[in-house]
């Protein structure tokens, strides 16, 4: 039996102040996810609808499924360096960092392995074996090709850039730039579970998210954070996925195996004033698995981590165990390890 579950958000929001008249909240498709956002300020409008445009210029160059964005035109064109903008460069070049640091197990070149999978999409299967043979073969970020003197990137023959790893973090703290320009109060940025807290609350006091049980249901949690200025993104298994014969096919492919990841990780969250770095790293971190995954978060500045694996077991990095981030476990189906 084969079934395909799209599960949404990864974490859960406790905000306890209203909509006063200073508050503005929207909602769009966009990023091929949900968009909400809400901001507190005088200015609140204004900027809200900066926002969002600023969200959609950004798309309609990273995505590569719009036609004659940058990264379809990369795409498009193997072999030929083609000019993109500065902000696109850098965009390509964390994802290569990031590639860099995992010895590949991220890597941003992992296109025709997410169309080959189509995993999201209406009627997903296991492909052959030979079809993932062929799209591993086509998926190495150290064939991406970068001048950064002439600002133009190129790609080998069959390969595709794919910034869904990290395209929502990057655009995220461009966002938060243009909220500390036009000097919001408070802010509360949520790109599709890609969440960035700016400032405090309206009151003054932290927000407080849920972390998602990832064996439970939408709205369910295993504990708390309390943050402010930070950025959260979650990778999991629950996100995306279909199953066969019980076995689920997650949305995070590891591009040695050309399958979805399979290690003991149920789940990451990762806390970070940086979203690129929560983004990158929730995919790095969730390949490399529990304990490299462990010991790069805590080689790295500014960055903490949750980590829970398949047998209800959660991790946290030492930032959280020494409370400069407060955790709160809640549900007591879970034991928190802290060695």
């Amino acid at each position: 039996m084969k079934k395909t579950i799209l599960l949404g958000l990864c974490l859960i929001l406790f905000i306890m102040t209203g909509c006063g008249p200073t508050t503005t909240k929207q909602s769009r498709f966009l990023l091929n996810t949900v968009v909400e956002i809400t901001v507190y300020g005088r200015k609140s409008e204004k900027l809200i609808n900066e926002l969002f445009q600023e969200m959609q210029y950004m798309e309609n160059k990273y995505s590569r499924y719009i036609a004659d964005s940058e990264i379809y035109n990369v795409n498009s064109n193997p072999g030929i360096p083609v000019p993109v903008s500065e902000d696109t460069f850098d965009l390509i070049q964390q994802g290569i960092y990031y590639a860099t640091i995992s010895d590949g197990l991220f890597d941003i070149s992992i296109g025709p392995l997410v169309d080959l999978w189509a995993i999201g999409e209406q009627n997903p299967q296991i492909p052959l074996q030979s079809d993932i043979d062929l799209a591993k073969s086509r998926v190495d970020y150290r064939n991406i090709s970068m001048d950064s003197q002439n600002h133009t990137i190129s790609v080998a023959e069959g390969m595709s850039i794919d910034t869904g790893a990290i395209a929502k973090g990057f655009i995220t703290d461009k966002l938060v730039y243009i909220l500390q320009e036009g000097n919001a109060d408070s802010a509360l940025l949520n790109l599709g579970g890609n969440l960035y807290l700016y400032s405090s609350k309206p009151d003054g006091s932290l927000w407080t998210l849920g972390i998602r049980d990832p064996f439970g249901s939408q709205g369910d949690y295993l504990g708390t954070i309390s943050v402010r200025d930070m950025s959260v993104v979650t990778s999991g298994i629950y996100e995306r996925y279909f199953e066969v014969d019980q076995k689920r096919f997650h949305h995070i492919l590891n591009p040695e195996t050309g399958y979805p990841a399979d290690n003991e990780l149920a789940s990451i969250s990762i806390i970070s004033p940086s979203s690129t770095k929560c983004d990158g790293l929730s995919t790095t971190c969730f390949l490399l698995g529990l304990d490299k995954g462990m010991e790069l978060i805590e080689q790295l500045e500014d960055v903490e981590t949750i980590m829970v694996t398949k047998d209800k077991k959660v991790y946290v990095s030492n930032g959280i165990k020494n409370g400069a981030i407060h955790f709160k476990l809640t549900n007591d189906e879970y034991t928190l390890i802290n060695k």
